[in-house]
């Protein structure tokens, strides 16, 4: 009986750490409604670095702007993560850029906004996420 007590409080451990919240966005300085918006999520230094995200998720500009401001929502466990946003104009799922490297495309950062030319280090975007996570503002560079 301890046995099967000890496995199903473990199970509840499990699942109660392991369940999905919402991450809730927001994006209010698109430059226009077409394309979509890319969200990039890393959960370590390394994978960013690489630039080999966990998983991508893909919105629709035009199904999720509300009075000028595009709102979005995915489900992610509780964590550490790093989110990378691109605003993907032409829908070719990649970021363009000019013939000396500049984006033609708005991107930005979770918790952060990239002020200058550099990369930022994860530490600089990075956040810790769970239920009590509130909408993120995002905002968008264009160059």
């Amino acid at each position: 009986m301890k046995t099967l007590l000890t496995a199903f409080v473990l199970f509840l451990t499990n699942h109660a750490i392991s369940q999905e919240v919402p991450f809730k966005f927001e994006i209010n300085n698109l430059r226009n409604t077409d394309g979509s918006i890319i969200v990039s999520v890393y959960k370590e230094f390394k994978s960013f670095d690489d630039g080999l995200p966990e998983f991508r998720q893909t919105f629709s500009k035009i199904e999720n702007i509300k009075d000028g401001t595009f709102h979005a929502q995915f489900l992610l466990p509780p964590g550490v993560y790093g989110l990378v946003f691109l605003d993907d104009e032409n829908n070719d799922e990649a970021m363009n850029n000019n013939l000396i490297g500049v984006p033609k495309e708005g991107f930005g950062f979770s918790n952060f906004y990239l002020s200058g030319f550099k990369k930022p280090k994860f530490s600089d975007f990075s956040f810790k996420h769970s239920e009590d996570t509130d909408t993120m503002e995002i905002r968008l560079r264009y160059l």
